[in-house]
């Protein structure tokens, strides 16, 4: 264990929480606005306008829906459990970068705040985890990025609301050299100019 490493892990984590407030706040700023959009008498008649032929008991019944998911998800709650996983994080970088040189004991210490603070997080969505450590890695440089982990596109896209426990990412090292992930994408170099003449 050295500083570089437990600031990594922080830094990483704190970049995970970062990302899920984000969401959830965007899933609860879009749930509000459909429950009072949907909600409004004047929806139905606009809808009869554009010729969307939808009752009232209808839109009732979404409104409804919506209410429902807003608070059994409880998107803005979880927002908030994500911020203040985040500030702790934060803080905690912010106590290492403090300290250019550390001991056992300080690394020590770093490392059991480290693991308080992750006994308050929800589980861990591997997906986000994964790319929270390749991000991790972008902004330290302190690893290769043949160090960074593939995830699948669909991990990508569903990994918000997908776990993937027990998925094993692999580092980029790790795969064999005609995997998908080195194939580099066509770029257009620029064209010398061969048309200008000396003088």
């Amino acid at each position: 264990m050295n500083r570089d490493l437990v600031k990594f892990n922080v830094l990483r984590n704190a970049l995970y929480h970062t990302s899920r407030r984000l969401t959830f706040d965007r899933w609860n700023r879009w749930f509000n606005f459909l429950i009072i959009a949907l909600g409004a008498q004047a929806v139905t008649s606009f809808m009869l306008l554009v010729r969307i032929d939808m009752t009232q008991t209808a839109v009732g019944a979404l409104v409804a829906t919506v209410g429902a998911l807003q608070l059994v998800f409880d998107f803005g709650g979880k927002a908030r459990d994500h911020q203040s996983l985040q500030r702790e994080y934060y803080h905690l970088l912010a106590d290492i970068e403090a300290h250019l040189v550390a001991d056992d004991a300080q690394l020590a210490n770093w490392q059991s705040q480290m693991t308080r603070i992750a006994a308050d997080e929800p589980p861990v969505l591997r997906a986000l985890d994964s790319k929270a450590y390749n991000d991790a890695i972008g902004a330290t440089e302190l690893f290769d990025t043949s160090e960074r982990l593939y995830i699948p596109w669909t991990h990508r896209v569903l990994g918000q609301i997908w776990s993937y426990d027990g998925c094993d990412y692999k580092k980029l090292s790790e795969l064999p050299a005609t995997h998908k992930a080195h194939r580099v994408p066509l770029s257009f170099a620029p064209v010398e100019d061969t048309t200008q003449t000396a003088v």
